[in-house]
């Protein structure tokens, strides 16, 4: 719960990883950090427009917000935060970290028009299988589905745990169906930016031109340097401050 996203908007360049909660050392791990539990994330890249590729970088962590669908005004979630919405009594959780759905937007100002959305189906009496619908914008010409936990139907096409799927561009409506009671669903959608793609490594820009001027300005400390994974916190406050993003 809580801080559950990181939007990193990378832009011009910037040296980032990424950290997660784990244990404080203590006397007996001799320094060594211990996990408290597994974790497990979705690591999505986005595509910039041409016109944002060279925008100042920023990073954000969004808290969970969770809506009052039961009010007669139109939802707004603050700033900052990813919207958490509830239906079928609480069975089913949409978390709309970019993009709508059913009248609520994520407040992240995303440069691209696509929608990240998380799906969770929590019935555990199996009794009827839980629907959850969906109205995609006319302009989205990509949709993907990744089944992470249990069998979902789409189109009257039963698809597996850990298989990524992709939709037609037929119809505006999609509907997802939980065939045994839990399921947990990542639903991607987009508008293509019908540019030019360049990409090596960590760079992507839209010639082979600019991907090698990203690389000269990574070479020249533009987009910071990088820093030794044994320092502190202090220390490495201290080293971004003193080697921040030129941009």
């Amino acid at each position: 719960m809580g801080k559950h996203v990181q939007w990193l908007m990378t832009g011009a360049g910037i040296q980032h990883e990424e950290m997660w909660d784990v244990s404080e050392p203590d006397d007996k791990d001799k320094g060594r950090l211990l996990w408290t539990s597994s974790q497990e994330l979705y690591q999505i890249w986005l595509n910039l427009p041409a016109a944002h590729k060279m925008a100042p970088p920023n990073a954000r962590l969004l808290e969970q917000y969770v809506v009052d669908c039961s009010s007669t005004t139109s939802p707004s979630p603050p700033i900052d935060t990813t919207p958490i919405v509830t239906s079928n009594n609480g069975s089913i959780i949409t978390t709309i970290v970019s993009g709508e759905h059913n009248g609520v937007r994520a407040p992240i100002e995303c440069p691209t028009n696509a929608a990240i959305i998380r799906i969770q189906f929590l019935d555990q009496t199996k009794q009827s299988p839980l629907c959850w619908t969906h109205i995609l914008p006319s302009t989205h010409a990509t949709a993907i589905l990744y089944i992470r936990k249990g069998s979902v139907q789409v189109d009257n096409q039963r698809i597996p745990p850990h298989n990524t799927v992709y939709l037609t561009s037929g119809g505006d409506q999609l509907t997802i169906k939980a065939l045994e009671g839990e399921a947990d669903v990542l639903f991607l959608s987009g508008e293509p930016l019908r540019e030019p793609i360049a990409s090596q490594g960590s760079m992507v820009m839209n010639t082979p031109g600019e991907i090698q001027h990203a690389y000269f300005d990574y070479q020249r400390g533009f987009m910071g340097i990088p820093w030794d994974y044994s320092l502190s916190d202090a220390e490495w406050n201290e080293h971004v401050k003193q080697n921040p993003s030129m941009y």
